[in-house]
């Protein structure tokens, strides 16, 4: 019985990884929340996005993109695949 309680406490429990998929959603959701609202894209988005791993910043660029609030200029292949930075502060 204790077992099975531990295992389901366990099972329960948040994965004790960041893989980032939280803060790239966040991102996503606040992006759909300004469309909705009409406003334009929060200019700090790219300070945003290098802070994210390379999988979660394509994702939340394909989404951008496809809902066309992200127009300017395009990311290098060296942006997008470089490994999260801690201040945003890229290269």
């Amino acid at each position: 019985m204790i077992a099975a309680a531990l295992v389901a406490a366990a099972l329960a429990a948040p994965p004790l990884v960041d893989t980032g998929r939280d803060r790239a959603e966040a991102l996503i959701a606040a992006a759909t929340q300004d469309l909705l609202d009409g406003k334009p894209l929060d200019p700090g988005i790219d300070v945003d996005l290098r802070r994210l791993d390379p999988a979660g910043r394509l994702r939340v660029l394909i989404f951008l993109r496809r809902s066309g609030m992200l127009d300017g200029p395009g990311w290098t292949a060296d942006m997008l695949l470089a490994p999260a930075d801690a201040d945003g502060a890229g290269q």
